[in-house]
């Protein structure tokens, strides 16, 4: 059975279980995910008669040769031609992606049968967490151009470049290395705002003696890559060497702990322990990790609210940071596959690269 069909198949069991006869997807990695279609705008319409691609006349070529499991609508109305396919099967109940459907097209699409409306979070979220072989195949390769591409770029020397010159050939490497594209905008982030997890890289030079977070990914096949490197000078400023060992070692207990069965919360705990053995719980401000897969943020989340449990094909990151405000920071990331009996890393890039340039 053709991949598409058999994705489908399973979300209209799921959608059997809560009673909804007809499913409107409208966020467009779920789409690829359920059909291969891989335009940027569409609208799917599932029931257990079938499915229905809506697009337009922009991907009628792509939709035919992409598209499996599901039929394809052409036209420039969508939302007209969404409507006269529920009108025409009638459902009792229409379950949405609450959380990606606007509140606009949600008014007109349920004007005079809000009633038959039912707001579904992500169903299909929850099927893309255990990922295939070919997923994980995609990552990998994803996660190849990216590590080749970071180390061709410092190959060539960082120091006394910009973070924005740094980050842009990242970006142009990881093309070269055979990615689409990055799976997000590249994190450099040196000195004093590698305390920030989140920084964008500006125009300012990397110092000698400045330490450097990277965090940085590809995409290939439509999947994505995440890994981040710390790079510390010879002799690092501050303290920021015991914090490198404090969050390596953090994240070496976070990948012993992945193995199938096992709490997400479980393994945030190991690392969260850890981190308040060596004395920096206080600097670490962002969740362990989470899924990788077609977008670069997915379910399941390595946090201490996540409800979710680890499965075997499964991809999580781990991640932890120390972020020394005035200081700098230190952030390790690699991805791992839950694999039968442990996690085993998707990303190549050793850890300790940062005594190695």
């Amino acid at each position: 059975m053709p991949v598409g069909s058999s994705r489908i198949g399973r979300l209209v069991s799921l959608l059997s279980r809560r009673r909804v006869g007809l499913f409107l997807c409208v966020r467009m990695t779920n789409i690829r995910y359920l059909t291969g279609f891989s335009g940027s705008d569409g609208a799917l319409l599932v029931s257990p008669d079938g499915a229905t691609l809506v697009t337009d006349g922009r991907y009628a070529e792509q939709s035919r040769q992409e598209v499996c499991g599901a039929e394809v609508a052409i036209t420039d109305r969508k939302w007209d031609e969404v409507l006269k396919a529920i009108r025409r099967l009638r459902p009792a109940r229409i379950g949405y992606e609450s959380r990606h459907l606007t509140v606009e097209i949600f008014r007109r699409l349920s004007r005079r049968m809000a009633e038959k409306w039912v707001a579904l979070a992500d169903p299909v979220e929850g099927l893309r967490m255990r990922k295939e072989e070919g997923e994980i195949r995609a990552m990998e390769r994803a996660a190849v151009a990216a590590s080749g591409a970071l180390l061709a770029v410092l190959s060539k020397g960082y120091r006394g470049r910009t973070e924005s010159e740094v980050a842009a050939d990242l970006e142009r490497e990881m093309k070269a290395q055979g990615a689409e594209d990055a799976s997000f905008r590249a994190i450099v982030a040196s000195g004093a705002r590698g305390a920030l997890p989140h920084a964008v890289p500006t125009g300012a030079r990397i110092g000698p003696v400045d330490a450097v977070v990277i965090d940085f990914g590809a995409r290939r096949g439509g999947y994505c890559s995440d890994e981040t490197v710390t790079l510390l000078p010879e002799r690092p400023l501050r303290g920021l060497g015991k914090a490198f060992d404090a969050v390596r070692k953090a994240q070496e207990a976070g990948i012993r702990a992945i193995r199938p069965g096992v709490p997400c919360v479980e393994v945030d705990a190991k690392v969260r322990e850890s981190l308040d053995r060596s004395g920096y719980l206080k600097y670490f401000v962002h969740s362990t990790g989470h899924g990788v897969g077609l977008d670069v943020h997915e379910r399941p989340s390595l946090s201490p609210r996540s409800k979710d449990r680890l499965r075997e094909g499964m991809v999580v990151t781990v991640e932890p940071g120390v972020y020394l405000p005035g200081v700098g920071g230190v952030r390790l990331e690699d991805m791992v596959r839950v694999a039968g009996t442990r996690g085993e890393r998707i990303t190549y890039l050793p850890k300790t690269i940062s005594r190695l340039v």
